[in-house]
């Protein structure tokens, strides 16, 4: 048995080889690529291992068969060897067939360890699962690429501080101060087949855990354009503003047209949403049908909404484009559903006594809206302007009144360190700029100044008690990396509230900022 000692010795090396090659993508996915050519020559080094892996197989398993093809042939054409007689104590003759290792027990002991080296090597490739760390937090996707698993999330932290208010007074009090985790959120996204993906979302901030994003997802082919259908909760697809992630808006706040031109249930619907998208990605079109809200009390029925919205793109040139988009809802509004009435939000998120306040539509029937974008980016600079409104009916067995209200936004942006903004042709969204310079590269990240003015009316008709409000917004924003943002917005606004608390005309200023990181 000890002859056969240095044979085994000789074929442990391909063993030791594939333990290196299989450890050495778990060692690789562990690092994070600092930089695009880092991630570039770590794929490169990736690809030459697997190469090198899928070579070593095939090698052990040629090996494999010539052994197992010797073994045939001493079974089948060899005759038994000669055994020689000896005295005790007399040590016997080597022979040839000492010297070869496809005999007896010894050759099924080394078939066995060369099969399990082979198998070894090979369940190490198959079981290689990919880990992609290009987005910030781990994606896990498995061998045949079908599955895959991945976490994100976003952190903003807010600090707010008003001023100017003629309500000073402790019971009535504008001009406040303080701070506020304005989001924190964390979601779980993936495929579980190919043809079938999932988001998981919650939103942690105070101290309470909210669902938002919750669905499955499917896409498929529609001659040249592409399809996507997802069925549970999701955000809406409406307005410019509103349809852009708020990790990527220019503004701490969206639109007063988002905000306030809205259906009754918020912004996010549960029922069946689809998208459709241009083969060349120069517009796309969305539409939702949705009955209730997660979280909903289920002792009355849903109210039903149904929603489009679509975008085009008339000219672009590179980074350069012309967009144009327009959005509707219908919303039917149950019988038991009691009053409509608007409190919006005019400052930032964290003064919730700064608002604009719209009279009360009692038993609506239902509320019908729409709205128009117009947007465009030039460089390093970009445009926008939106145009929203909403009616709301009353039964007619209730006093048939209506309640007419409408807002607009314009804004503009410029990058002082020579980016472009971040445009979706095939969504018709704002992305995030991708930082020519990135601090961790020893740059100075990108800076971004923008400004924008908006107006909201809720004052229908002389006699009612709606309430209007116009704000202005001065903007700077440093984005350090493509993943984290500083953001200080400062407005002066001015509000005219005919009901509740702070009636009549009043106006101030607000200092706001944020720290912000996705993944």
């Amino acid at each position: 048995m000890s002859e056969l000692h240095p044979i085994r010795t000789r074929r442990a090396w391909p063993l030791a080889a594939a333990a290196v090659l299989t450890l050495a993508p778990g060692v690789w996915a562990g690092a994070h690529a600092a930089t695009n050519d880092e991630l570039a020559e770590l794929v490169r080094q990736q690809s030459a291992m697997l190469k090198q892996q899928a070579a070593q197989i095939e090698n052990l398993q040629q090996r494999l068969d010539n052994v197992e093809h010797s073994q045939d042939i001493v079974e089948h054409t060899s005759p038994a060897p000669a055994v020689a007689e000896s005295t005790p104590g007399e040590r016997m003759p080597r022979t040839a067939a000492a010297d070869t290792p496809a005999t007896g027990q010894d050759e099924d002991e080394s078939l066995r360890a060369l099969r399990s080296r082979v198998a070894l090597l090979e369940a190490g490739n198959a079981s290689q699962s990919g880990i992609d760390w290009s987005e910030g937090a781990p994606e896990f996707i498995s061998p045949d690429g079908e599955r895959s698993f991945r976490l994100g999330g976003r952190l903003m932290f807010d600090a707010s501080t008003t001023h100017g208010s003629r309500f000073d007074d402790v019971d009535a009090d504008r001009n406040i101060s303080g701070t506020e985790a304005r989001r924190l959120r964390i979601d779980a996204s993936g495929r579980l087949a190919r043809w079938l993906g999932y988001k998981l979302e919650y939103d942690l901030a105070n101290n309470s855990a909210s669902v938002r994003d919750a669905f499955l997802s499917t896409g498929f082919s529609l001659g040249s354009n592409d399809v996507k259908l997802y069925l549970g909760n999701k955000y809406d697809d409406r307005t410019l503003d509103g349809a852009t992630s708020s990790n990527k808006t220019w503004f701490m706040e969206r639109s007063l047209v988002n905000e306030a031109v809205a259906p009754d249930r918020g912004s996010y619907g549960l029922g069946v949403k689809g998208k459709i998208y241009d083969g060349g990605r120069n517009w796309h079109g969305s539409f939702a049908i949705t009955s209730g809200e997660i979280g909903r009390d289920n002792d009355t029925s849903d109210n039903v909404t149904y929603m489009s919205r679509v975008h085009w793109n008339p000219w672009r040139s590179g980074e350069n484009m012309v967009h144009l988009g327009t959005w509707g809802f219908y919303e039917d509004f149950d019988q038991t559903d009691g009053t409509v009435y608007k409190r919006t939000r005019i400052a930032d998120h964290f003064n919730d006594n700064v608002r604009v306040r719209s009279r009360a539509i009692r038993d609506p029937d239902n509320s019908t809206a729409y709205g128009f974008e117009l947007a465009t980016s030039l460089g390093s600079f970009a445009a926008a302007a939106e145009y929203g409104e909403r009616t709301v009916d009353q039964r007619e067995d209730r006093g048939d009144e209506s309640l007419r209200y409408d807002a607009y936004s314009l804004q503009a942006g410029y990058f002082l360190t020579g980016e472009h903004h971040g445009y979706s042709h095939k969504s018709g969204v704002w992305k995030f700029p991708e930082v020519k310079r990135p601090v961790s590269a020893g740059g100075i990240g990108a800076f971004e100044v923008a400004a924008r003015y908006q107006a909201l009316d809720y004052y229908d008709a002389p006699d009612y008690p709606g309430g209007n409000g116009r704000s202005r917004t001065l903007g700077l924003n440093w984005y350090p990396n493509g993943w984290s943002r500083l953001m200080l917005n400062y407005t002066l606004w001015d509000t005219n509230n005919r009901s509740g608390d702070f009636q009549g005309p009043d106006d101030g200023n607000t200092l706001s900022a944020r720290a912000q990181v996705i993944f």
